[in-house]
């Protein structure tokens, strides 16, 4: 059997490579009628553009074919393509989750930045509260194809929030909230990588319990609009849209909210000056999950969001601190959401010792811009 699934598992690349041989020297050698290739060089851009056109409109099987053989991988071998990992019962995980948890030395290099950005804030009178997220592979161990993941990430989290607290860093510890949740009502997607909108909720309920950011008096209504089916981040890294409900990987529903303020009162952020600013991750900015509306509703304060997507922690943070808006009107408080995988990748966090003058620039206290 080890035999058969080493065979098995060896051809897919092989029917994958020579298909794209095949194809790509059906196509070369004899091009569709009307179509000749630019003769000013094998290295220009026209080429480029034109070869890119020629592929989309003659290999429109290439995409059934990736993921095709995706599906079959997954189907026979229960894998998925680098990048993701392949639960139970449908269940897919990033690859990030998996990778070596940093010992206490590696890990001072993040907390000495979340400290020198605590500095920086603190530097121009403003709080910093961080709400570390703890992994998916965590919360849901029960579907990880192995527990000792979650257990080694949760490890990671305890030590985290140990350590910024030894420095005196407000830090939220919002896994109880989560995992109190994930029987009743799911806090991650099955098949992407963020929480879901109770997800959100949760962690934004907890920084409300924490004590670290003073409530308001602002209230909100809410409308629910019609749930939006989702197709999780990580059904690429396994086959195509098209073809994963055929693979028990089904759409699952996005139910998005619709928030304003209570009382028909539209001008009131006009009148109220916003004093927290939320920091973070795609887990932030996107509105789908809608946690910067959760942590309004939950502290009854305006939030301004000021997260981004595919940027990771840090660089969001390094933005704001050298944008116009920390500069012109800091805020009361900054809430710093950091997803936990994020420890582990040690090119985020580099040691202390080795930034160069530019970088440290940005994590030091707040200068006034050239032009005043």
């Amino acid at each position: 059997m080890t035999i058969l699934l080493k065979a098995v598992r060896l051809s897919f690349p092989v029917l994958f490579f020579g298909y794209g041989l095949v194809a790509n020297l059906a196509v070369l050698t004899s091009p569709p009628d009307g179509y000749d290739l630019p003769s000013d060089g094998l290295l220009s851009g026209a080429l480029t553009r034109d070869l890119d056109g020629l592929y989309k409109q003659n290999l429109p099987h290439m995409d059934l074919s990736f993921g095709l053989i995706g599906a079959v991988r997954y189907s026979v071998l229960g894998e998925a393509r680098q990048g993701a990992i392949v639960g139970n019962d449908g269940w897919l995980f990033s690859a990030e989750e998996a990778r070596p948890v940093p010992d206490d030395a590696a890990l001072s290099g993040a907390v000495q930045t979340v400290k020198e950005v605590r500095d920086s804030l603190q530097a121009a009178g403003v709080d910093l509260v961080v709400v570390p997220l703890p992994a998916k592979i965590d919360i849901y161990r029960a579907h990880s194809p192995d527990p000792v993941l979650g257990q080694n990430l949760q490890a990671l989290l305890d030590r985290f929030q140990q350590q910024l607290s030894r420095q005196g860093i407000a830090v939220v510890d919002s896994r109880p909230g989560l995992t109190a949740a994930e029987a009743a009502e799911p806090v991650f997607f099955a098949t992407d990588t963020h929480w879901t909108p109770e997800g959100a909720a949760r962690v934004a309920a907890a920084v409300a319990q924490s004590g670290f950011v003073a409530p308001g008096t602002l209230g909100f209504d809410r409308l629910a609009e019609p749930p939006v089916p989702l197709t999780g981040d990580l059904v690429r890294f396994v086959t195509t849209p098209a073809l994963a409900p055929r693979l028990g990987l089904q759409p699952e529903n996005v139910v998005r909210v619709v928030q304003t303020p209570s009382g028909g009162a539209g001008d009131i952020f006009g009148a109220v000056a916003a004093d927290v600013v939320l920091v973070g991750t795609s887990y932030s900015a996107n509105a789908d999950w809608g946690f910067a509306d959760a942590l309004m509703l939950s502290l009854g304060r305006d939030v301004i969001n000021m997260s981004a997507e595919g940027l990771g922690p840090l660089r969001p943070m390094q933005d704001y601190l050298a944008g116009d808006l920390f500069r012109d009107a800091p805020p009361a408080v900054v809430i710093w959401e950091i997803p936990v995988r994020y420890l582990t990748d040690p090119a985020i966090w580099p040691d202390p010792a080795k930034r160069n003058d530019a970088e440290m620039a940005v994590l030091s206290p707040h200068k006034e811009h050239p032009d005043g």
